[in-house]
């Protein structure tokens, strides 16, 4: 797979762009992507804008696992 990232001005991932042949085999594959249910969808958007929001508050996982 090949997929090229988009940012905004200020450098910050915002978006992945996967070429279309990349996207069919993944659909292909997993079948049940296209039939998320849309609470599912929200949840997935509210983590999304949250990540945004507040960039300085993830950490890699493998720093989170390596806590335990």
């Amino acid at each position: 797979m090949t997929p090229q990232y988009i940012y905004d001005s200020n450098g910050i991932p915002i978006g992945v762009f996967i070429p279309i042949n990349d996207w069919n085999r993944i659909t292909e594959r997993y079948s049940e992507i296209e039939d998320a249910p849309e609470w599912e969808k929200q949840l997935i958007d509210h983590r999304l804008e949250f990540i945004e929001k507040h960039p300085g508050q993830l950490i890699p996982i493998e720093d989170f696992i390596s806590t335990f």
